[in-house]
């Protein structure tokens, strides 16, 4: 079960221990399946899968099974934000009106800082529907539901609240087109996937038939209250909101990923990344919770680079250049994760326990 892609560090990555603690976590939490991938040193020490990819057809999680990753999809918007940073063609402080020229009045002071750090204050472009699907606002189509959003009033003046939704990071993905000239899906693979090698990772809707798709499970309402059985899950984000989520990848791809980031191959600058993952404070001073397209999360070792998605995918950055990707096919496995609504940092004791195991 356990693949080890190159000769491990001095660990013995098959010991029960940590397969115990995995399988522990998986029954309490009625997990199906799981992926987990650790970066140490610059390489993937371990990889390894556990569990049901589809419960139907009792298909296996393997390597290549695809997962779900959700909002994870905002820390790629976040390393294509300072790409474009780093080019010189954006400055986070500039008004988005600088890049944009279809905005209501009202939202043309907005900084891109300000989208990316969840405090502009724009109202909700989609809606959650009583069939646990979402849709966008207006006329479910895309433009309209850009006209509606426009005429909606604001959640509460620009830099003086935050809310966890999903326009503000659309609006970066049409900022992303305009300064690329390219689709924002087609910036993405060409300036992360292809350059980490990812190439089980991708853009897709639940309607798409997908190789090695690891199904999405649900034991929980959209609301989070217990629904008493377990179902499919059926989120289809329409591509204006894939810079927010949608994504799909593997505990692999994820892991190239992150050390692609760590080894200067995605981000050229280190004070690129420090302003990606450090948390911008809240309006009233409170301590904050998200970079740019980082959210923070709260581990025994201080304040850690956490982002996750769906409440059941999670990557986690240690200060010791450890990382940890868990992936996972039950919506809601992580209930820590519901803390950025909360504007709240990921409670990370469900993670502690291998990044101690690995550091020991």
């Amino acid at each position: 079960m356990t693949r080890k892609t190159k000769k491990p560090l001095g660990y013995d990555i098959s010991t029960s221990s940590l397969r115990d603690y995995l399988c522990s976590l998986m029954e309490e939490r009625s997990i199906p399946g799981l992926q987990i991938a650790v970066i140490r040193k610059g390489r993937i020490e371990l990889l390894d899968k556990y569990g049901i990819a589809n419960i139907e057809h009792q298909v296996p999680v393997s390597h290549e099974s695809i997962f779900s990753i959700n909002s994870m999809a905002k820390a790629f918007t976040g390393v294509g934000v300072m790409q474009l940073v780093e080019d010189g063609q954006l400055d986070l402080l500039a008004t988005i009106s600088t890049y944009l020229d279809d905005l209501p009045e009202h939202w043309r002071a907005i900084t891109v800082h300000q989208l990316a750090t969840l405090t502009a204050g724009v109202p909700e472009i989609m809606v959650y529907t009583a069939d646990s699907n979402l849709r966008l606002i207006g006329d479910g189509t895309e433009e309209g539901a850009w006209q509606a959003a426009y005429a909606a009033p604001m959640e509460y003046p620009t830099g003086k609240g935050y809310s966890y939704n999903q326009t503000s990071y659309a609006l970066l993905g049409k900022i992303i087109e305009r300064l690329s000239g390219k689709s924002f899906t087609d910036f993405i693979v060409d300036r992360q996937f292809a350059v980490a090698g990812m190439p089980n990772t991708r853009y897709f809707t639940d309607q798409d038939i997908v190789p090695n798709r690891a199904d999405t499970y649900m034991n929980i309402t959209t609301d989070g209250e217990p629904a008493g059985k377990m179902f499919k899950s059926a989120l289809n984000w329409p591509p204006v909101l894939r810079p927010a989520a949608g994504l799909h990848s593997t505990a692999e791809d994820l892991a190239n990923w992150v050390i692609a980031l760590q080894s200067g191959l995605l981000l050229k600058e280190t004070s690129s990344i420090d302003t990606m993952m450090t948390a911008t404070p809240m309006y009233d001073g409170s301590p904050g919770i998200w970079g740019i397209g980082w959210h923070l999360g709260k581990s025994a070792m201080g304040g850690v680079p956490a982002p996750g998605g769906g409440a059941k995918a999670q990557v986690v950055l240690y200060p010791d250049g450890l990382g940890i990707v868990l992936l996972t096919n039950l919506l809601g496995a992580f209930p820590e994760h519901l803390a950025p609504v909360r504007a709240e940092q990921i409670d990370l004791a469900f993670i502690d326990p291998i990044a101690r195991y690995f550091s020991s």
